[in-house]
């Protein structure tokens, strides 16, 4: 391995310009690398082989070129052809890189399922009422969408690290009223059809009768199940039985603006 001064040195190196396209280095692909797969030790491997070749050092390659190597899309029958192709010369350095950057891609895919098996695994343990109002905020949300979708509930609300799916099996009654609350609040931001919980008088709106809904734990606006859902929660969460009183009184709260209809 060359001293670390002298790499530092290589990777000051700014890309230079010949004519209207822009050339990079080697270095600079291997420090552009992710955490993990510089933690490879086959990634020393690779700095050890470039700093062994002066050719490679005084290298330089288009964006393309880059490209093509960074997303390791240089399958090795075509390796020849990728050489003459951007004037590369012929060094184990490209075979050994495509081959460490396509094991590192494999490995990732196989993280990224495991992580959503384990965060669907998760999610399908909440209550039924919990996955209840995310398909609800999911399809109030389709309904709006220009194409029928739902981006905002797939990258704000639904969850996408295991940490955030373990935070929302945590959650009681409080904390869901306000993921179900900022959410709703984030929709009417993004989408003019859909309103604010409040209009500009102060009147609620179907937004905040969409959050009544969730907060009663409803299939759908309808008398008799609000009536009987509110009989249910408000025994758990009336204060004299030592619930919390902020609940009770939400309860309380979307149970007359529903039944106001």
């Amino acid at each position: 391995m060359a001293p670390s001064a002298t790499r530092a040195a290589v990777r000051r190196k700014r890309p230079v310009s010949y004519g209207s396209r822009r050339y990079t280095t080697l270095a600079a692909l291997l420090d552009a690398q992710p955490k993990g797969l510089v933690r490879n030790p086959k990634h020393r491997l690779l700095w050890d082989q470039f700093m062994a070749s002066e050719q490679l050092k005084c290298l330089r390659i288009s964006r393309r070129c880059y490209r093509l190597l960074n997303e390791a899309s240089v399958p090795p029958e075509n390796l020849k052809d990728f050489y003459q192709t951007y004037r590369l010369p012929e060094n184990p350095f490209f075979p050994l890189f495509l081959a460490v950057k396509s094991e590192w891609f494999a490995e990732r895919i196989l993280w990224q399922e495991q992580r959503e098996k384990a965060i669907m695994t998760m999610m399908r343990r909440l209550p039924d009422h919990r996955r209840r109002g995310m398909r609800i905020l999911a399809e109030y949300e389709r309904k709006h969408h220009p194409g029928s979708d739902h981006p905002i509930f797939e990258n704000q609300l639904f969850p996408t690290t295991k940490k955030r799916a373990a935070i929302y099996a945590s959650l009681d009654e409080n904390g869901w009223y306000h993921v179900w609350r900022e959410h709703l609040l984030r929709l009417s931001w993004r989408y003019r059809d859909i309103p604010p919980l409040y209009d500009r008088d102060g009147r609620p709106t179907y937004s905040a009768r969409i959050l009544s809904v969730l907060i009663l734990r409803c299939h759908r606006i309808d008398r008799k199940e609000i009536i009987a859902n509110f009989r249910v929660l408000s025994k758990q969460f009336h204060p004299d039985r030592g619930g919390d009183a902020i609940s009770f009184r939400r309860l309380k709260e979307a149970r007359d603006l529903l039944l106001s209809d």
